[in-house]
């Protein structure tokens, strides 16, 4: 008997190409009506005899790119259609208009061997696409998810691209993307003004002269899928050089692409699992361990001081004519033009990347040699993504990855939270900052926006939340910002009119962003640890152990306070860190030790002395507690690193240096008090003697390490026995360090604990922003309000 329904489903579900598969579907069963997008998402009016079976296969069977989150199925009387179509979509305004576009993603099998077919009419065009690969997110104006909300809107399809556009039986069916070489988007090769005329190229001809160029070791601009890379060929080392000099890069580690797996593993260690994620249609940069004998020369100044290469696969059809245009002989391996490619940013520093042509005309000029632009417009400007590989918890079990960077393949895709809620924003902090919206049952975290340093990050910070706001149709009704009142986003934040604000301790928001993604409400005891944050108690915290829930959280543990000598100084000088450990661990004999230590040759003896009196003025030199801090002085005591040129460097360095089967420590001390205080000082003598007396630093460094992890345990223990918490999460931008977090996970799951990680965000300062929007919605939901204090038109500080 027939029946009828009318189904809407919500999810990532426009742009995957649902809508052909629910055609393809519907007629393989014999229904009839018709199916739509809408600004909820995809809306089917369908009826026959066999309903029942359509609706339980739609989700199981639905395209690989789709990810339904819900249906919704309304009986209704049968209306007598007498075929199923495909139907305009329609921007249907509804009590939850929202729908979720899905990240861009890289070409697919299909397309690819279509790309390298000379008798293809699409052979060797660097645009192609279809429903199941290519750009999404980073062209997309609004929602419901048409080309003419995108920017191929001026691009006017050729009877062929419209044919297969309107064939519900064709891959391309509504690729909004779609197009040729007849009337799609155009590359062309620009030679920087000033080097041979400014001649250039185009159409095939481009990308052949821009792989001389690159042999010949010239840098390029690259317009790439969400902004523009800056490439040069990695085995030339005058090229890396002369790129790091002139992106003033210092000593940070460059982005490498190479052609295919094999050649990854010419430079570097490749699990099975790092393989799967190179594979994978999101193509992140993945950081793997440097092969100890490297069988092709890649330049030393890619990535100096690190243990880790990374490596991403080509995404776009662009990129792999990079390493495979025809119009060459074999000059690499295999067919492939280099083994890898140096792919960094394209922005100066602490810029968000550009993503214009007359942008990168205008800031990359003094860089590069030439730019390899494209005519297709970006509309949200989106990074590549980075991860690594780590064990989860527990010996034997299994890998997963994590974000150090989420942006490119997985941005804008929320975090499910177990309810619905009110729609709230978190603005996030400083460093490596994004924001997040939350609508419904989801989170919606942005692109990594950086570091908020600039008007120009800000501009970036702004217009891509006027885009989620717009594409999601969010209002938030409330506004959570870091209590740090120099923060560039709290100073938006408390510059936002008619809407209540609340102001979360940083490190409160880290262990809140762990508690979003696994739906955790009832307290936990977290471990935050980081470089620095602003503390409620004036003080920068950094090494923090705190008691958390929805309503408030409680300090039970910390580092102990060190000065910071000059303040933000320390934090790029970590000699002076150093410096002001020895000071507080050896009191009057730290003089002697820093001229053992070589600090007094290094750094003369007027400015140490300066310096000391600079340590007593707590204006001058602010208490911090960080455990990055603490990295950083070690590192410098043994002589690894005394400048940080990018955050994290010295505690990076010391990391590489840790070596596998060494399981012993040193000495710390645990003051009793309210709250627990971790004394690091006989750790920093007995270091300070090992290095003089010429103790391998890898050695030291390891020993450092499994100092830190016995802290953690010795610590947690306690709190443990006074609280009675089972539930420990782990956050904060140390937890990058994979011997550290794999340790501690060890460690406290041996002691029965449940241990959670950031595993949706990066554990660095990227999750504060889903911390602070998740601590406020469900603050609300719970009827704390303004008449509380929590929530108000002001500044208020958590308790």
């Amino acid at each position: 008997m027939a029946a009828r329904a009318k189904i809407t489903v919500r999810g990532a579900v426009q742009g995957v190409g649902f809508r052909p598969y629910v055609f393809t579907l519907a007629e393989s069963l014999e229904l009839k009506g018709f199916v739509s997008n809408t600004a909820e998402g995809v809306a089917i009016d369908i009826e026959g005899e066999r309903l029942t079976e359509f609706i339980e296969r739609l989700p199981k069977e639905s395209p690989p790119l789709s990810k339904v989150v819900d249906i919704e199925v309304s009986p209704a009387p049968v209306h007598g259609y007498t075929e199923f179509r495909i139907t305009e979509s329609r921007d249907k305004k509804s009590s939850v208009p929202f729908t979720l576009i899905p990240p861009d993603t890289s070409i697919c099998e299909a397309c690819l061997a279509e790309l390298f077919d000379p008798c293809d009419r699409r052979y060797l065009y660097p645009f192609i696409n279809c429903t199941n690969c290519g750009p999404r997110y980073t062209i997309t104006r609004t929602i419901p998810y048409d080309r003419h909300h995108t920017t191929m809107s001026v691009f006017k399809m050729c009877p062929e691209c419209e044919e297969e556009y309107r064939n519900p039986r064709d891959r391309r069916f509504h690729a909004e993307p779609n197009a040729c070489a007849e009337c799609g988007p155009q590359v062309t090769l620009v030679l920087n003004h000033g080097s041979q005329n400014g001649r250039h190229a185009s159409g095939r001809e481009a990308i052949p002269a821009a792989i001389e160029l690159l042999r010949e070791g010239k840098i390029l601009a690259i317009k790439g899928l969400g902004g523009f890379h800056i490439a040069c060929d990695a085995t030339h080392d005058e090229a890396v050089k002369r790129l790091r000099e002139g992106k003033r890069r210092s000593n940070k580690p460059f982005a490498l692409m190479a052609p295919d797996v094999e050649a990854i593993k010419l430079f570097s260690e490749v699990s099975p699992e790092e393989e799967g994620l190179l594979l994978s249609n999101r193509r992140p940069i993945v950081l793997m361990k440097k092969k100890e004998v490297i069988n092709r020369f890649l330049s030393q100044e890619i990535s100096p001081n690190n243990r880790y290469f990374g490596f991403m696969l080509p995404y776009t059809p662009l990129h792999y004519l990079l390493f495979l245009h025809p119009g060459f002989q074999n000059p690499s391996i295999k067919d492939f033009h280099f083994p890898a490619l140096v792919m960094t940013s394209g922005n100066m520093s602490e810029e968000p990347i550009v993503r214009d042509n007359e942008e990168a005309e205008e800031k990359l000029s003094g860089l590069v040699d030439a730019f390899l632009l494209h005519n297709r417009d970006i509309f949200m400007r989106v990074d590549d993504s980075v991860v690594k590989m780590s064990r989860r918890g527990g010996k034997g079990s299994s890998s997963i990855a994590l974000f150090a960077r989420r942006s490119r393949g997985y941005t804008p895709e929320p975090i499910i939270l177990d309810s619905g809620g009110p729609e709230v924003m978190g603005c996030g902090a400083d460093i490596k900052n994004t924001f997040t919206i939350t609508k419904g049952r989801f989170a919606i975290p942005s692109q990594h926006i950086g570091d908020m340093e600039n008007y120009e990050t800000l501009r970036f910070f702004e217009e891509s939340l006027e885009n989620i706001k717009l594409t999601y149709r969010a209002n938030p009704v409330a506004l959570a910002h870091d209590i740090h009142p120099g923060y560039l986003s709290t100073i938006w934040a408390l510059s936002q009119k008619d809407v209540p604000k609340v102001a979360f301790q940083h490190h409160y928001a880290h262990i809140g962003s762990v508690m979003a993604e696994h739906g955790l409400c009832n307290k936990v005891l977290g471990v935050a640890l980081d470089g620095t944050g602003y503390g409620t108690d004036g003080n920068l915290w950094g090494g923090e152990f705190l008691i958390a829930g929805i309503e408030n959280f409680e300090r039970v543990g910390q580092f102990r306070y060190i000065p910071l000598p000059g303040g933000e100084t320390a934090i790029k000088e970590p000699w002076r860190t150093a410096m002001s450990y020895i000071i507080d661990a050896l009191g009057e004999r730290a003089h002697e030790c820093l001229e053992a230590l070589g600090f007094i040759k290094k750094f003369g003896s007027t400015r140490i002395a300066s310096l000391m009196k600079v340590r007593e003025s707590r204006e001058l030199s602010p208490l911090a507690s960080g455990a990055g801090r603490l990295c950083d002085a070690i590192s410098a005591i043994i002589g690894l690193c005394d400048r940080n040129t990018f955050e994290g460097e010295a505690a990076i360095a010391l990391e590489s240096l840790v070596v596998e089967g060494v399981h012993d420590d040193y000495p710390f001390e645990l003051i009793d008090g309210k709250p627990l205080v971790v004394d690091f000082s006989p750790a920093v003598i007995t270091i300070i003697e090992d290095f003089l007396k010429g103790t391998d630093r890898r050695l030291i460094s390891t020993k450092f390490h499994n100092t830190f992890l016995s802290a953690i345990l010795g610590v947690v223990r306690r709190i443990k026995e006074t609280h009675g918490v089972s539930d420990v999460a782990l956050s904060g931008g140390t937890f990058q360090n994979m011997y550290i977090l794999t340790g501690t996970t060890d460690l406290l799951m041996s002691e029965g604990l449940r241990v959670f990680i950031n595993e949706k965000v990066p554990c660095n300062d990227a999750c504060i922003s889903l911390g602070q929007a998740y601590l406020l919605r469900e603050r609300i939901k719970k009827g704390i309000d303004a008449a509380t204090g929590m929530i108000t038109t002001h500044d208020t500080t958590d308790p």
